[in-house]
């Protein structure tokens, strides 16, 4: 055909490829898009450089990128007329075929360098291994594969050489990071543990020093390191008056009485306890032997809730005055020496039992039902244990006395002091399982509800003793029954309480507490003793063991 002929790019086009592409038979193939002839002269000059490359490879030939070109432009060779037939219709099949030689050199040719190199590291190791082994004639007599055996071996050696060198590393990285030495880290550590320390002790101190300022006298820090012994009467015993008014009550026709009156006498080196009662509305006269006259608003004489209220008005409300002269009254009446007084208002019960969680009341009651009291918010409470009583209901059974009608309190108030007695027993047994005195939150409660609402002789440095000693009592408080101490009868128009057997028309019976004095030492001695013979009975049991 006349409009065929050979095309060359700066290529030269040899004989044998010349003559080939005139005896090509032509083949009928449907006429496709126009293929770029200069790409398909590219492709072939390509396919020709691969081959040629290879066998340098093969044959340990270097050479650079100059090199290559070179190849390529001595061997590049392509003729348009070998794509298309006779009648001018491109020959799909010698197209597709170097478009796949297209894909195929482009791909190898991405990959060239790294396989230059990878080719010219195995050379040099072989090069170095067949060094290694020449003898001094220079002959080498490893076969191909123990050389191939070799390489391997040193290209492991290779890899465990790096992994050691990068583990050395790491290794002097950490070692240098810890330049701080282990004693030092742990005095740090040691030191930070202190001064967390000293800053809860501050804050543990500020907390409970604002909410009790008012309560005890002294630094609260003398509770846990400035302790004092409490003191102690001839007996070895540590006697404390417990009262309460109902000044925090509104509407209460007498705030100022003391209508609870307990005694609580505490054995600190047995750590054993008994309280008793005295009726609140026991006769008495309201001046204490040897002490100036005191008359008041009631009267010189009357009942016993009425002293302290009486010498707050003499003292102009100075409540302290009026709790100590109350204790000195108490000791003529009952011959226990009062060491320490301790002042509370209803409010700090009920607070005092809620901050707790409640606690648990073996009820007394004379009747089978338990008690029904319709002066205190209609309580209705089951005879004997009941238990998790919150602050109300506890406080309701501490004034509870059917007064007004009800059951179960048919000795009115010396059924309540039983009560009031058992009252005190479940806050100890509480507070003591529970650890209360190591939860800041509730000791810090306990004496906010303190307050004005507490006033105590016991100083912060006697308070941390008693804590010891109430905290390690064995067993419960002891009560100690007193109802059979005490009559009643008339004083004009009033029905009062009497010392048994005394007569209201003289003054020498009505004031005479000798039987009270004789028994109520007879009951703290004999609890004293029966502490002794339970201890010297678990000696000897202990003893007859270990033979």
């Amino acid at each position: 055909m006349a409009n065929k002929k050979p095309v060359s790019s700066s290529r030269r086009t040899t004989k044998a490829t010349a003559g080939t592409s005139a005896k090509r038979k032509p083949a009928k193939m449907p006429t496709r898009q126009v293929i770029d002839p200069m790409m398909v002269s590219a492709v072939r000059a390509r396919k020709d450089d691969k081959k040629l490359t290879e066998v340098a490879l093969d044959n340990d030939v270097d050479f650079t990128e100059e090199e290559d070109d070179s190849f390529l432009s001595d061997t590049a060779l392509y003729d348009i007329d070998d794509l298309y037939d006779e009648k001018g219709n491109l020959i799909m099949d010698e197209a597709d075929e170097i478009l796949r030689e297209t894909e195929h050199r482009t791909r190898s040719r991405r990959t060239m360098p790294e396989m230059r190199k990878a080719n010219s590291n195995t050379r040099n190791a072989k090069r170095k291994i067949v060094s290694e082994e020449e003898d001094e004639n220079g002959d080498f007599d490893l076969t191909e594969e123990e050389l191939e055996a070799e390489l391997n071996r040193k290209r492991k050696n290779s890899q465990k050489a790096s992994k050691l060198a990068e583990k050395r590393r790491k290794k002097a990285e950490k070692k240098a990071r810890r330049k701080t030495p282990i004693w030092a880290k742990i005095l740090i550590g040691f030191l930070v543990l202190i001064i967390l320390l000293i800053a809860f002790g501050i804050y543990y101190f500020i907390n409970v020093y604002s909410a009790a300022s008012g309560a005890l006298d002294g630094n609260p820090m003398d509770a846990f390191f400035n302790k004092k012994p409490l003191q102690k009467d001839e007996y070895g015993r540590t006697n404390f008056l417990i009262f309460g008014t109902a000044e925090d009550d509104e509407g209460h026709g007498g705030a100022m009485l003391t209508d609870s009156i307990l005694v609580l006498s505490v054995d600190q080196d047995r750590k054993i306890a008994s309280t008793f009662s005295v009726p609140r509305d026991l006769w008495v006269n309201y001046t204490v032997a040897g002490e100036d006259t005191l008359g008041c608003s009631v009267g010189y004489k009357g009942k016993i809730n009425a002293t302290y209220y009486c010498k707050l008005e003499d003292t102009d409300e100075d409540k302290e005055a009026a709790s100590r002269y109350f204790a000195k009254k108490i000791t003529e009446i009952t011959d226990v020496q009062i060491h320490y007084y301790v002042a509370v208002d209803f409010r700090v019960l009920r607070d005092v039992v809620n901050i707790l969680g409640g606690i648990d009341v073996d009820v007394h009651a004379t009747d089978d039902r338990g008690i029904y009291d319709i002066c205190m918010h209609n309580l209705k409470l089951d005879k004997g244990m009941n238990y998790n009583l919150n602050g109300d209901v506890v406080l309701d059974l501490a004034r509870a006395r059917n007064a007004y009608g009800g059951y179960g309190l048919a000795n009115s108030n010396f059924d309540r002091e039983i009560n009031q007695q058992r009252i005190m027993n479940g806050i100890k047994n509480k507070a003591n399982n529970i650890g209360i005195f190591a939860d800041v939150n509730k000791v810090k409660g306990i004496l906010e509800s303190f307050g004005e609402n507490v006033k105590t002789n016991i100083t912060w440095a006697e308070i941390g003793t008693a804590m010891d000693v109430v905290t390690g009592l064995h067993g419960d408080v002891q009560s100690i029954e007193t109802q059979h101490l005490y009559g009643t009868g008339m004083v004009g128009s009033q029905s009062v309480v009497i010392p048994a057997g005394a007569n209201v028309e003289s003054d020498y019976s009505l004031y005479n507490y000798n039987r009270i004095h004789l028994y109520l030492r007879e009951e703290l001695d004999e609890d004293t003793e029966e502490y002794d013979l339970e201890v010297k009975k678990q000696q000897m049991e202990a003893e007859a063991e270990k033979k």
